[in-house]
């Protein structure tokens, strides 16, 4: 199809060329022109079964993700937005895309969102002629604009029950700008703390409180994070804002680190294992590991025995066995801040290795896959081996050594216990370090 990008901007060229550049974005357009007229907006998401290697090769080159061997690619109208804004730095929304690649004009909501009543549109204008005034040189004001683009879904909850309370939903979004614009500045505070000194309600912004999904939403939004949907998440968010939550929800176990704060010697004790919490490790301003290396393992049997054969030794020994929580990913960074390579040895399962793919992908070449070669794997069939279940044909590991593991995996269909690995383990660590 032949289209004249007279009066259009160079940028929106540059995308349309590059589009029609490649057939594997054809049915891809045709659908979201036919969603985008039907609801009149970026709304829901295109369908593609059974794709052509052309399809799969354009959508994976496009989002860098691997869309191979799909029987159904389903690409959502916003995602795609948000990816061609990113890559071409692009300002403009998905309709000014669709009107230059099919030269004409699509469909558009006859009034503005604010004002439709599909939309909530009393909580809208309450955002837009009271909220928005009020804050709108502050950092809460890009937040409420935030509100007024997703009422339908992110923010359904509130635009639902302000016909029944309005001053009351309208308080808790005022109330929450207020705490948004006052987060702390290059310090940690107590979320209790926080929450005491600005809402005169030490538990007012807990996630389980009135606040606090709205709360949450608001810092999702600020980190560009997803919105937490388990108290661990919502600790890790908080710790971005600055916050510090409960830390008896988010613990590691480790042993023999030094720090600079000589109050914490303890925990560079030979042979003795601690439990530190989140509130604990915020409180150090450095950890340095034994000869800059970290050796993680995620069974606890494995960490509580090789404790026992390096009783003695300096060596720095972490346990992962609650997964990549707020504690443990605190203390690695802290490390990894100090110039020192993590060591990583998990079990050889799924859920093991998405756990170590996780922490592959929190601090990259910092990450050294340890015992995880097919040697390794053969170690560990004596006798205790299990069935590996065949429920995660999707699961894809970022990692290659761990992307080689999972192969070997399923080629085996076995997993097993990683106590046999024990002994090779602490003589790696004897080695690796030097340690007679």
């Amino acid at each position: 199809m032949a289209t004249s990008h007279e009066g259009v901007s160079p940028e929106t060229v540059n995308i349309i060329q590059y589009l029609k550049n490649d057939s594997g974005f054809e049915r891809l357009m045709t659908g979201m022109l036919d969603l985008y007229n039907r609801y009149g907006r970026c709304f829901s998401a295109v369908r593609l079964p059974r794709p052509s290697l052309e399809e799969e090769t354009a959508l994976s080159v496009l989002f860098k993700r691997d869309y191979y061997d799909q029987a159904l690619i389903r690409i959502g109208l916003a995602e795609f937005e948000r990816q061609i804004q990113k890559i071409f730095a692009y300002e403009k929304g998905l309709d000014s895309v669709l009107s230059a690649y099919f030269g004409q004009p699509v469909s558009t909501l006859s009034e503005p969102i604010s004002d439709s009543p599909r939309y909530k549109d009393a909580f809208a204008r309450a955002i837009r002629d009271d909220l928005l005034p009020r804050f709108e040189e502050t950092p809460a004001a890009a937040w409420l604009r935030e509100i007024l683009a997703h009422m339908r879904r992110t923010y359904r909850q509130w635009a639902d029950q302000f016909p029944h309370e309005p001053e009351g939903v309208l308080s808790l979004v005022a109330k929450v700008c207020e705490v948004i614009n006052a987060l702390p500045q290059g310090q940690l505070v107590r979320l209790s703390d926080f929450a005491d000194m600005h809402l005169n309600d030490a538990r007012a912004l807990d996630f389980h409180s009135q606040l606090g999904p709205l709360f949450l939403r608001a810092l999702a939004f600020k980190f560009e994070a997803a919105v937490p949907t388990a108290p661990e998440d919502s600790v890790r968010l908080y710790l971005q804002a600055g916050l510090l939550s409960d830390g008896v929800i988010s613990q590691v176990t480790l042993r023999g680190i030094k720090t600079d704060d000589m109050a914490c010697n303890f925990y560079d004790q030979l042979g003795e294992a601690h439990v530190l919490t989140l509130e604990n490790i915020c409180r150090l301003n450095s950890v340095h590991a034994y000869g800059e290396k970290v050796f993680i393992v995620e069974n606890p049997l494995v960490f509580s025995a090789l404790c026992e054969r390096l009783s003695g030794h300096n060596c720095t020994l972490v346990c992962a066995a609650e997964g990549l929580n707020p504690a443990l990913e605190r203390l690695l960074s802290l490390c990894v801040g100090s110039g020192a390579m993590l060591y990583y040895s998990g079990n050889m399962d799924y859920k093991g290795l998405t756990l170590a793919d996780k922490v592959y992908l929190r601090f990259g070449k910092s990450f050294v896959p340890w015992r995880y070669g097919r040697a390794d794997y053969e170690l560990l069939f004596t006798g205790n081996d299990y069935l590996l279940p065949d429920d995660r044909k999707d699961l894809a590991m970022h990692n290659e050594e761990l992307a080689s593991l999972l192969s070997l995996l399923r080629k085996r269909g076995k997993t097993a216990s990683s106590l046999p690995l024990v002994s090779v383990l602490a003589e790696d660590i004897i080695a690796i370090l030097g340690l007679s």
